[in-house]
């Protein structure tokens, strides 16, 4: 057989290689008057994309964008009701959807959690304590795959992400602990590019630091409320105190602002985005969305466009951030 060998260097597939080589031209506008012109025209007259629709462009570029290894998020607010569920399951499904799978999110909640109650069901009632007692399946073999996780994990569809969801059962006692905590991030680290993390209202329960200590982002989650903002401040002191030192929190924690009502003050508002946005990498404000306030099993189907991009943006912040 002949040894082809380099190609030597006057051949031209250096140039061909190069990373300086042209880049791909942009696509042509697709929203409002530029894409009307456009469809009317065939293609005739193509006119660049707007501004909002090059901020869409470029926040779906960066939500896509690779990462390094497995990147963990995790979801705080030591008060009930401040969208930590919700938001994880936002964020799954928009990382889902975007990236193509490769997503789970995880109630790791110290008893029972919501996640698993407004999530798509699955074909089975199986939750982290089932996967608990049945982990060595998957720490002691080489040959496990994400599919044999299915048995454990609920699938969420077109939504493209899979749930953990947190012990369901009335009659068990015992709480996840930080081992628990522990074992589980380790093995979906195995099988999954992110890993996103609901977490419960106990601050100091063993399974809630051991989320945070491993997270790569934390996202603080809060509606424009009072007692949610609070709770949310109190909870960064004490971390940036107890756990990370003055100064070294802010740069892996972002906010996620929910309107919790069709109107809220614009004051308390402004307020908040000023106080969380000094004391986190960004403030980014999601708005009241009717689909997701009944409590019982979210039809992202039913979610509006505006809901939709505003998850969008806030989550290309958190790739940016990881």
């Amino acid at each position: 057989m002949a040894d082809f060998g380099e190609p030597p260097a006057s051949y031209g597939f250096q140039e061909f290689a190069d990373d300086a080589r042209q880049a791909a031209p942009p696509s042509p506008a697709a929203w409002g008057w530029r894409g009307r012109v456009r469809k009317l025209t065939g293609g005739l007259v193509s006119p660049a994309a707007g501004q909002e629709e090059a901020h869409y462009r470029a926040a779906l570029a960066q939500v896509q964008a690779g990462f390094t290894g497995p990147k963990t998020i995790v979801f705080v607010n030591p008060k009930g009701g401040a969208g930590t569920t919700t938001s994880a399951l936002m964020a799954a499904r928009t990382f889902g959807v975007h990236r193509g799978g490769g997503v789970v999110a995880w109630d790791n909640n110290e008893t029972r959690g919501t996640l698993g109650a407004r999530g798509m069901p699955g074909p089975h009632m199986n939750t982290a304590r089932e996967l608990l007692d049945n982990i060595g399946t998957f720490e002691d073999s080489a040959t496990a795959r994400i599919g044999d996780l299915g048995l454990y994990l609920r699938s969420q569809g077109a939504a493209h992400f899979d749930l953990l969801a947190s012990d369901e059962r009335p009659e068990v006692t015992g709480h996840i602990d930080s081992g628990d905590v522990a074992r589980l991030h380790q093995l979906f680290q195995r099988f999954y590019r992110l890993v996103l993390i609901d977490t419960g209202n106990n601050m100091r329960a063993g399974n809630w630091l051991a989320a945070v200590h491993g997270a790569d982002l934390i996202v603080v989650t809060t509606t424009i409320r009072q007692d949610s903002a609070s709770s949310a401040l109190w909870m960064l002191d004490a971390l940036e105190k107890g756990l990370y030192g003055p100064g070294n929190l802010k740069p892996r924690t972002i906010t996620v602002l929910s309107e919790p009502a069709e109107s809220v003050d614009p004051r308390l508002r402004a307020t908040m985005m000023n106080i969380f946005g000094s004391r986190t990498r960004g403030v980014f404000p999601i708005p009241f969305e009717p689909a997701l306030v009944d409590g019982g099993v979210i039809n992202f189907d039913r979610v509006s466009q505006r809901t939709e991009r505003a998850w969008l943006i806030a989550c290309a912040a958190m790739a940016s951030a990881l």
